[in-house]
């Protein structure tokens, strides 16, 4: 049955001339009449003749009146549209799927009676689950020489998470399930962004293809997670359906070889991909962690309110869970590992043409994000608030309240911070140490710096016009004065003068959930209208601010070996290269030899960019380096 159904799929699809149509049109309707006979066999007793004779009637009933409209196409030689085939198809192979999964459980004792829970257990479970996953990596194989390489990997790799839906297991299987499909949409995230990055245009058709399948995607393993906390089947139900709905759809209708677009000329699409990119990776960050540490203690661990009383308390009350639930998920083990693992692959693909120093300055990136980020603080040190630079992460505070025995370490977090600023640039931080930057700095996300100077609102960011410097100057005070008041409200706390919590949580670390685990991926997510870097280049966070500012007075510079090679550049490629909008550079360059700025935070795409190789890094490497050798005109080249 799951055969001629992916056969009946790839046929409808090619179908062209009335005929073929009509065979489609048999074809479904045979398969539904055979397994409407034996479900009124077992769920009203009747007998096998009374069956069949129900089978044969539900055939005529159904195939009739598409003969009649053959017939009639046919001797008035129309041709007619497809959208009703291809409608037709779509609900009679799932109509089918679910009558063939209702028949095998009743038949194997799984199920007694027919109501909507029947069918919502049928739903989920393997009768239903492989059959479809067959029928989708069948029908795209026969369907292989009509459809893109590309599209033909989607197909796979939807088929394959589709194969792999946790509810059809048990035991030991769960968890592998849940790991190998989160694996396996991991890998094609990658492979997407890669080939996304590589042609830098996707057809119009595959482009909103791809938008749906990861709201399928999206409400798919939401689904499951609230499977994992109440084990509720109903939503996992609706999102299989939407998800081989979307599938259908797809390949019947979509021809994935029409116009092309350029994705980075594309605000709008780029935009709406971002997001479900994220929501995709979100709840599939949010599954891992609840099957690692157990969907309840996992919830309970985030402190969430009862969301009960007058309008205003619940309305409060639904805002706060929303910030926990989002923040701590976004911060929490497994999907910092997720994202490390997908981005970090992008950033492996950039170092083979990364600048010698640069290629330098992305693995220690990488090495800051596995060890620093999540190695020392999820499995080595757990409770690290009272290691200086570990346990205070962005300068606020991970590890609990302002208390008096942590001010010591938090000072001290600001000094070894700053010390290394001092030294080597702020770009320690936003550029090394930082979460960030193995987000923005991979393939594909560092294409996104396009975005930057081809929109009103990012234009006027990252150039840091008269209007970029207003909005850097509001929003940096409002979050310098926020982290102040929360911390003297935690430190009060902590010392019992005051009792001032939000709903039991710490003032400072909720500010922390805020700022680093929700609106830093609303920043980040949104590069198409803010551009590349607008946490930098919108003065929102506070810890970078600091390092920049001391980088102000230290060592760090950009410096050339020739500044007449820049007066006589004619494209200037430095400024258009750089992601934080650091335009002054060519004119620094001729005037003094060097450029400095708090903005500039050693990413080293200039150094990349410069036709004449002009550019290089000095910091007190250079420094000790001059004074040891006592030679002053040492430089990056030797």
């Amino acid at each position: 049955m799951a055969l001629a159904m992916a056969y009946a799929i790839a046929y409808a699809r090619k179908a062209s001339s009335q005929l073929q149509r009509f065979i489609v049109y048999l074809l479904l309707s045979m398969m539904n009449s055979m397994l409407i006979g034996p479900l009124f066999y077992y769920m009203f007793k009747i007998s096998i003749v009374r069956a069949a004779e129900v089978s044969a009637f539900a055939m005529m009933i159904e195939v009739i009146p598409f003969l009649g409209k053959f017939l009639s196409d046919v001797m008035n030689e129309r041709s007619g549209s497809k959208t009703f085939l291809y409608i037709y198809t779509g609900i009679f192979v799932i109509l089918d799927e679910i009558i063939m999964s209702l028949d095998f459980n009743l038949i194997s004792g799984l199920q007694n009676s027919l109501n909507l829970y029947s069918v919502i257990y049928s739903l989920s479970s393997y009768w239903f689950v492989f059959p479809m996953a067959f029928e989708m990596f069948l029908s795209a194989f026969l369907l292989r020489k009509d459809i893109n390489k590309f599209m033909i990997i989607v197909f796979s790799v939807q088929a394959a998470v589709m194969l792999l839906m946790p509810v059809i297991f048990s035991g030991f299987w769960v968890p592998v399930s849940i790991y190998l499909s989160g694996a396996i949409m991991t890998g094609f995230f990658i492979y997407m962004f890669e080939h996304l990055y590589r042609k830098q245009s996707i057809s119009s058709s595959s482009g909103r293809y791809i938008i749906w399948l990861l709201t399928g995607y999206s409400l798919m393993m939401g689904s499951i997670f609230l499977w994992q906390y109440n084990g509720s089947l109903i939503l996992i139900s609706i999102s299989m359906i939407i998800y081989m709905s979307i599938y259908l759809n797809g390949i019947l209708r979509y021809s994935f070889n029409d116009k092309k677009f350029f994705w980075i000329a594309n605000r709008r699409w780029s935009l709406i991909y971002m997001i479900m990119v994220f929501v995709s990776e979100f709840f599939m960050g949010a599954t891992f962690d609840a099957q690692y540490y157990g969907a309840t203690p996992f919830i309970s661990s985030m402190n969430l309110a009862a969301v009960s009383g007058t309008f205003y308390n619940i309305m409060a009350s639904s805002l706060y869970d929303f910030i926990a639930f989002f923040g701590i998920t976004a911060l929490s083990t497994w999907f910092l590992i997720m994202m490390g693992i997908e981005m970090g692959s992008l950033v492996v693909f950039r170092l083979k043409s990364a600048h010698p120093e640069n290629r330098i300055r992305l693995i220690l990136m990488l090495c800051a994000y596995a060890i620093y980020s999540v190695l020392i603080p999820s499995f080595i040190i757990p409770n690290n608030s009272k290691i200086p630079f570990i346990g205070w992460s962005m300068g606020i505070g991970s590890g609990g309240p302002v208390a008096p025995d942590l001010i010591i370490p938090i000072v001290l977090t600001y000094v070894i911070s700053g010390l290394l600023s001092f030294f080597f640039g702020s770009r320690q931080m936003c550029s090394v140490f930082c979460t960030a930057p193995v987000m923005y700095q991979g393939t594909f996300y560092d294409s996104m710096k396009k975005f930057n100077r081809s929109g009103k609102i990012s234009k006027s960011i990252t150039l840091s016009n008269r209007s970029g410097k207003l909005i850097y100057r509001i929003i940096s005070l409002m979050v310098y004065s926020s982290i102040g008041m929360a911390a003297v409200i935690s430190f009060l706390d902590s010392i019992h003068a005051t009792s001032l919590y939000i709903y039991g949580t710490d003032p400072e670390y909720m500010l922390y959930i805020f700022y680093f685990g929700v609106l830093w991926y609303l920043v980040f997510i949104t590069m198409p209208v803010l551009g590349s870097y607008a946490c930098i280049n919108t003065g929102y966070c506070h810890w970078g601010n600091f390092n920049r500012f001391i980088s102000r007075f230290g060592f760090f510079r950009l410096k050339v070996k020739d500044p007449s090679a820049c007066l006589t550049c004619k494209t200037k490629d430095c400024a258009t290269a750089c992601p934080v909008g650091n335009h002054e550079m060519p004119g620094s360059f001729i005037k003094n030899g060097y450029y400095k700025d708090s903005r500039c935070i050693g990413i080293g795409d200039c150094l990349e960019a410069c036709p004449n190789d002009n550019i290089f890094f000095y910091d007190v490497r250079q420094y000790l380096r001059k004074k040891i050798t006592k030679n002053e005109n040492l430089d990056a080249t030797k």
